[in-house]
């Protein structure tokens, strides 16, 4: 009934951005979980569910499963994306959260939680019985709740996906090589951007650096399974030292690209006049 509603309300929220299935971005989504779901039948989980694909047109980068087989992807994913091989990865890791029934451990955790938490705030209130302590004993708790509880299971969730889904990928013949080049191309974007980060313990999600290194020492097992999967032999370099190769190259045209922005505004406030007195306009007299 809950996994029910959540669809109903995403169907609702995003009705007039999903993509139809003739669009050349749903059928590549379609292509890929098609591919995985097939290459992992074997796994009663993945056999047992059938998967319905919505494509959202929004530019954040995101994609998730519903424990019934919702499929949903933002394009924005579909354009930080490279290749197939990390779109390939990054939905098998939001079908292990289903097949793994993240969603259902999680929420049996919270129930937990909250029975705690209501034991906790009740020892208070018999304690002290006033209804400002309970309020902030209430707040202190939920914090310590989240920071303590919540946020270290998700970021374990998370790690776990990772490693299952790189299995579903290494099955469907994937190049699980990639998989740790996204997370490092995620990163490199937000250097580029000088955006804030946040420290991993403040997360739900393992910073991108972590993730990449995670599955840097999963992949040798992932590549013994394309192998026992009878996959055809990775051609080419390995993509992540290709990656590498241009990060460098990347980080010093940004570099470059933001001197020359800085001399170009010190130069342009170096041209611009000094401010002029104010005159007035006095008419002439006789």
């Amino acid at each position: 009934m809950a996994i029910n509603q959540f669809l109903f309300q995403w169907m609702d929220k995003y009705e007039s951005k999903m993509l139809p299935e003739t669009d050349a971005r749903y059928q590549v989504v379609k292509r890929v979980v098609g591919h995985l779901s097939e290459s992992n039948k074997d796994i009663p989980q993945v056999s047992a569910l059938t998967w319905a694909i919505h494509v959202v047109d929004e530019p954040e980068v995101n994609a998730f499963v519903l424990p019934n087989g919702e499929v949903f992807v933002f394009t924005g994913l579909l354009n930080a994306v490279s290749d197939i091989h990390q779109l390939s990865f990054i939905l098998g890791h939001e079908i292990a959260h289903a097949v793994l029934e993240h969603a259902i451990e999680k929420a049996s955790l919270v129930h937990f939680l909250d029975f705690l938490s209501l034991i906790f705030l009740t020892m208070i209130w018999a304690i002290c019985p006033h209804d400002i302590l309970a309020v902030v004993g209430q707040r202190i708790q939920s914090k310590l709740q989240e920071f303590i509880f919540d946020r270290p299971y998700s970021r374990t969730l998370e790690t776990e996906a990772d490693k299952v889904g790189l299995q579903f990928a290494a099955k469907a013949c994937v190049d699980v090589r990639a998989s740790s080049v996204f997370w490092q191309r995620m990163e490199l974007v937000e250097t580029m951007k000088g955006e804030p980060r946040l420290p991993e313990w403040l997360s739900t999600h393992p910073s991108h650096e972590n993730r990449a290194e995670h599955l840097d020492r999963l992949i040798p097992e992932a590549l013994k399974i394309r192998e026992r999967c009878n996959c055809p032999s990775l051609s080419g370099p390995d993509p992540r030292l290709i990656f590498r190769l241009n990060r460098q190259h990347l980080l010093e045209s940004y570099r470059i690209s933001q001197k020359q922005k800085w001399i170009f505004l010190t130069l342009k406030k170096q041209k611009e006049p000094e401010d002029m007195p104010v005159t007035f306009a006095v008419k002439p007299t006789n």
